[in-house]
């Protein structure tokens, strides 16, 4: 495991019969903000909802995919459960939000068995999410419809983006696939221990899981810095931070401290989502003469 924060809690069970509805409304133990693009800007009407899922596929695969050949060659791989929806207006007339009910008679077949992945798409950007211990399951013979009801703030995103652990967004297809893909395109590493997510293979101060985050070269020690405090208008500051598009695993997030030895605390507010591979984050004002900085970047992926 390297660099974790478990970003949700997935409740366990399997779908017994044949209907799933998924949300993105918001609600106390769910306070989703809407669905974004890339650049930020809500999900409009006629994005596309596909429920179903990868099967044999596990998250790396989905996103080395991604990577290599787009939402295209994702879906030669993802079988449909049901038939696919729409973002209309938005639901309770909020863009970049919706709730949908899907069904489909299952008996037999590659989704038996499978976790529920949703794929939502906007022109060229997309998003998957795969919620983990939530299976398709054959059809009773008793017939009795089962019921699904599943949260996208429950949901494990693969490809996308994600702004703390409330925001999520739609993105263009990932700059790069899985850490073990990565890490394979630098051949000059040749020592299986500066392989490790852990390791500093180039010695400069930065993980190859930090590197691999935030767009670096784990095997250059002339990257720029991955993130710079950057001055703004009327005494305002924030700060700058490089990412890697579209690894919906990868959690940004900023954190002070007055003194270095106080608790690091986590900035609250969210990154700025911008176009390209760039964060912003606000700085707020500090309480004393003083604050210290960081940028601590997380997975959820085990």
């Amino acid at each position: 495991m390297f660099h974790q924060i478990c970003a949700f809690i997935i409740a366990a069970g399997t779908l017994s019969a044949g209907t799933v509805v998924i949300s993105s409304l918001p609600d106390e133990s769910h306070p989703l903000a809407p669905l974004t693009t890339l650049s930020g800007m809500p999900l409009t009407t006629g994005a596309t909802i596909r429920i179903g899922a990868f099967p044999g596929m596990a998250d790396d695969e989905v996103l080395d995919t991604a990577a290599a050949g787009g939402l295209a060659a994702l879906l030669v791989d993802f079988v449909p459960f049901g038939d696919s929806h729409t973002i209309g207006d938005g639901a309770e007339e909020q863009p970049g939000r919706f709730e949908i009910a899907v069904k489909q008679v299952l008996r037999d077949g590659p989704l038996v068995g499978e976790a529920v992945t949703i794929v939502i798409q906007q022109d060229d950007e997309f998003m998957v999410a795969r919620f983990a211990g939530q299976a398709l399951e054959a059809d009773p013979d008793t017939g009795i419809e089962g019921l699904l009801s599943l949260h996208l703030a429950d949901a494990a995103v693969i490809v996308g983006n994600r702004y703390g652990s409330d925001r999520i967004a739609a993105s263009a297809a990932p700059e790069s696939g899985s850490f073990e893909s990565w890490i394979a395109s630098f051949p000059t590493i040749t020592d299986p221990a500066l392989r490790l997510p852990a390791a500093d293979a180039d010695g400069d101060g930065r993980s190859n899981f930090l590197e691999y985050a935030t767009g670096g070269d784990p095997s250059s020690q002339t990257d720029p810095p991955p993130c710079q405090i950057i001055a703004g208008e009327a005494g305002t500051a924030w700060i700058q931070f490089s990412r890697t598009p579209g690894i919906g695993s990868i959690i940004h997030r900023l954190e002070s401290s007055p003194d270095l030895v106080s608790p690091w605390q986590e900035i609250t507010g969210g990154a700025e989502p911008v176009p390209g591979s760039t964060l912003w984050m606000r700085i707020p004002a500090p309480a004393g003469a003083r604050q210290f900085f960081r940028l601590d970047v997380r997975s959820d992926v085990e």
